[in-house]
């Protein structure tokens, strides 16, 4: 059993979420960002706590007609290489199938080896590219699917 636990993203997550996604991505999403997932009525975030409630993990996702939207995931610098990661991942893709939903839906930088890696491991598979995407960078961007119905 993995010594952490999953749960809804409260705003008493925020300042631990901020650092995680701080030292993650070049271009930050600020606390609005975050409060806006959480007002969002077609949006789930979630935590990934381990016991002492510490915050280790985070994933937002959005769910528009049968599809699911990954928009972010990211783990403490000190907790990659542990399978955090792919633990939340597996969780909310089961979820999201048992929702009846087709499949899921995101972007990825050809760049990020790692998250790229990831998404294959789960089934994803790259579909197309969205041009100048990350406007720091004007890195494209890979769009991936997974189908959760095997008649797709």
């Amino acid at each position: 059993m993995a010594p952490w636990r999953i749960s809804t993203l409260n705003p008493s997550d925020l300042e631990a979420v901020l650092a995680i996604e701080t030292v993650s991505f070049q271009s930050p999403w600020r606390p609005l960002s975050f409060l806006t997932e959480l007002s969002c009525r077609n949006a789930d975030s979630y935590v990934v706590k381990l016991e002492a409630e510490q915050v280790i993990a985070y994933i937002c996702l959005r769910s528009v007609a049968d599809e699911l939207h990954i928009l972010k995931i990211a783990v403490a610098p000190q907790w990659r290489g542990y399978g955090v990661a792919s633990w939340l991942l597996a969780e909310c893709l089961g979820r999201a199938s048992q929702q009846g939903l087709a499949a899921a839906y995101l972007e990825v930088r050809p760049s990020n080896r790692p998250a790229r890696a990831l998404y294959a491991k789960f089934g994803f598979q790259v579909i197309g590219k969205r041009r100048n995407y990350y406007p720091e960078t004007r890195e494209d961007a890979l769009v991936m699917v997974k189908h959760f119905k095997e008649d797709l």
